[in-house]
């Protein structure tokens, strides 16, 4: 005999570019959009009953059709407008989980003005945004980003970790971090203006990163995230995952060359991969 004990399905990777006309100003939003259900579907695994199956493809157009029909400004509005008309579309739909990626635009300036509808993309980095909504329960929204590149080369150390017969590593207290972070926080059932929290939060994250004498990686993470949970109080935790990208000294003697923390040459593996959840009292 068997069960099913879990199901969910839904569609993944619809890209929607979304143009705001204003007269001549425009505004930009660039999304890739991963939509999840879960529900009453489980003669369509048990049975091949296909009467409950909302097709994905159902799903992308609906994207586009909401996209046009409603108005936003960023990732988390979206996500809450997608996850509730398929709550309220469907009445054998127990939760919607709707996951975006939001491609980072800002305005090209020309002549110290920033143009009316040419935009370049801005930095490193992609902002995300993650809602879940349950039938008869407030939705639950993450805000983040992911894939932000930092490096300092200096104010950064590792020394005084534990040693067994296998450590080779030499301590430091002067080398280069770097590493690209994901971060996703928590607003739980909170609303607000989310692209000026969004911007806060990125800021912060870089400044945070910037100015902290590090002693770890993990030092560093929790820095970040006590900081940022003290300028942004809408935000209930966040949770980092930052990979260390080491810069390994290049030994320069066979040429009769001193290297005083100048020449490296990057790895990209194996890495120490670092994570961690950072939450307000």
């Amino acid at each position: 005999m068997a069960r099913l004990t879990d199901n969910s399905y839904g569609k993944s990777r619809v890209r929607l570019t979304k143009v705001v006309r204003a007269g001549e100003t425009h505004n930009l939003l660039e999304l890739t959009i991963q939509i999840a259900l879960g529900g009453e579907f489980e003669r369509v695994y048990t049975h091949g009953d296909n009467s409950p199956c909302i097709p994905t493809d159902t799903m992308k157009n609906t994207v586009y059709a909401l996209a046009k029909r409603t108005s936003f400004e960023c990732a988390e509005d979206f996500g809450r407008i997608l996850a509730t008309h398929f709550l309220e579309s469907f009445d054998h739909v127990d939760w919607a989980e709707i996951s975006i990626e939001q491609a980072l635009w800002s305005r090209i300036e020309v002549d110290g003005t920033p143009h009316a509808h040419a935009f370049q993309r801005a930095g490193s980095g992609t902002r995300t945004a993650f809602v879940r909504a349950k039938r008869g329960a407030a939705p639950c929204i993450r805000g983040g980003l992911i894939g932000l590149d930092v490096i300092k080369t200096t104010r950064s150390g590792f020394d005084g970790f534990l040693k067994d017969q296998y450590t080779t590593l030499p301590e430091t207290t002067d080398r280069i971090l770097a590493t690209i972070v994901d971060a996703a926080w928590d607003y739980g059932a909170r609303t607000g203006d989310f692209n000026a929290i969004f911007d806060t939060a990125r800021r912060t994250i870089l400044e945070a990163f910037a100015t902290h004498d590090s002693r770890s990686v993990q030092q560093t993470l929790y820095a970040m995230g006590e900081i940022l949970l003290a300028r942004v109080p809408e935000i209930d935790s966040v949770s980092f995952t930052m990979p260390n990208q080491h810069r390994i000294m290049v030994n320069l003697q066979p040429f009769g060359l001193s290297n005083e923390n100048e020449i490296f040459t990057a790895t990209s593996e194996p890495y120490g991969l670092i994570k961690g959840t950072v939450t307000r009292e």
